[in-house]
């Protein structure tokens, strides 16, 4: 993709004050080692901290989408893009150094239609070790990453971006339509291995460092409601409203320094 004059990388921000800055930084970092020029676009959904300012002040582009979809909130940024490639990373995770790099070399590629990155987490535990193994080798049997993704701006638009239908696994389920739509083309899926994405273990830290097998296991009944759009039990706790108590205590404690 030797024509490629803009990357966007598009960051989904709930309640983020405490990781965007360190998002946003590696991104700086990653854009060193690539020609193109670098759109930041964040996405605010919900936000009642200074997210919204801390994005500002990296120079990002700032839309804001109040659903409680996820995937709704990552096609929000999809629609504001304006580059040629586009790369999503959640506000908790740190691109690689090389992310960016490996992104453009491998979009030069006309049989590559895009991809992911593999997940490491920023603390290390039994616990945590055993997830990450478990993550690889989903991704050895499926060909499918669930970190940040990567490709063409006009493949993610015809794809329709992220399915809104979802509750859950909207990253899961776009990865594969991604796969499916190259290999009608002849091109490929890839992960792109020597570039990690560093991301939180805050949840591990919140939930416990095995709950990845409780989600596999006691949690099952809870997922298969929020797959079936049943109830939103799981992904409220998960991920709609899982960084609001944090930012209601900071806005109370500020209220109370006044």
């Amino acid at each position: 993709m030797n024509d490629a004059k803009k990357i966007s990388v598009i960051v989904p921000a709930h309640n983020e004050e405490k990781f965007i800055a360190g998002c946003l930084a590696a991104i700086e970092v990653a854009a060193k080692n690539v020609a193109q020029d670098i759109e930041l676009v964040v996405v605010l959904n919900r936000c009642s901290d200074s997210t919204e300012q801390i994005a500002k002040g990296f120079g990002a582009s700032t839309v804001t989408d109040e659903s409680r979809c996820i995937a709704a909130v990552r096609n929000r940024g999809i629609a504001e893009a304006t580059g040629d490639i586009l790369v999503t990373c959640d506000a908790d995770s740190r691109l690689h150094p090389h992310a960016l790099m490996l992104v453009v070399e491998a979009l030069r590629n006309p049989d590559i239609i895009g991809g992911g990155m593999p997940i490491r987490y920023d603390r290390r535990s039994p616990g945590i070790v055993a997830s990450e193994w478990c993550l690889d080798l989903a991704v050895t049997l499926t060909g499918l990453s669930a970190g940040a993704f990567w490709g063409r701006a006009a493949d993610f638009r015809a794809l329709g971006g992220f399915d809104e239908n979802l509750l859950i696994v909207e990253d899961v389920d776009f990865a594969k339509r991604l796969k499916a739509f190259g290999k009608k083309q002849h091109k490929r899926y890839i992960c792109l291995n020597k570039a990690p994405m560093l991301t939180s273990s805050r949840k591990f830290d919140h939930f416990g460092d095995w709950s990845f097998f409780k989600m596999a296991t006691l949690d099952a009944p809870r997922i298969w409601r929020s797959l079936k759009r049943i109830d939103t039990d799981f992904a409220d706790e998960y991920f709609h409203d899982f960084n609001d108590r944090r930012a209601a205590d900071k806005n109370t404690t500020r209220k109370t320094n006044h």
